[in-house]
């Protein structure tokens, strides 16, 4: 491994960048917290067909939000020619060009990040379940069949979205890195 290549991956993103870019990423990805916070997503309130479909629908919207994380970045964290709003999907291009290994790193830091925000999902959700049998379903028969406490299932939703909403906003960072501390290719 290259020095410069293990030099890039010690860079952690200044905090104020963070932040800015975090605070617009809660803000732009607004539409994977209302998918989210639809119980039809997660529950067995709905059909198997309405989870797929929802579940396909937020899969487009964090592919979407990890195409335009660095778009956000430049926006409210600009940084020269090299990082500007309209240019930054292009510098990530040039990235991928030049240090495919460096723009990996990156991408598994999301990756990793993202399923963290499942799985710390997933302990809010065992934790504070939000649906359970309904011990009157075979007794009574106007008793659905599960009981579902939305309160619950919307801390959950919440959890997921702000970490996801994290995991974005890293991303974007580190690349906005990467692409202030590569060499000019053009």
């Amino acid at each position: 491994m290259d020095t410069a290549y293990a030099r890039r991956l010690d860079l952690i993103p200044p905090i104020g960048v963070l932040g800015r870019v975090y605070a617009a990423g809660l803000v732009v990805n607004l539409p994977i917290l209302a998918l989210l916070l639809t119980p039809q997503i997660r529950s067995r309130v709905g059909s198997e067909a309405t989870m797929a479909v929802s579940a396909v629908a937020l899969l487009g919207l964090v592919v979407a939000a990890v195409v335009f994380a660095p778009e956000v970045s430049a926006r409210v964290a600009p940084a020269g020619a090299r990082w500007r709003f309209g240019g930054a999907r292009a510098q990530v291009r040039a990235l991928i060009r030049r240090d495919r290994r460096a723009y990996a790193w990156c991408l598994g830091e999301f990756v990793v990040l993202y399923i963290a925000a499942q799985g710390l999902g997933g302990v809010i959700g065992w934790m504070m379940p939000h649906i359970w049998s309904n011990a009157d379903f075979g007794s009574d028969p106007a008793a659905g069949r599960w009981e579902f406490h939305y309160p619950n299932f919307a801390v959950q939703a919440v959890t997921i979205y702000v970490v996801i909403c994290l995991a974005g906003s890293w991303y974007a960072c580190r690349l906005r890195q990467l692409a202030l501390s590569g060499t000019d290719d053009r």
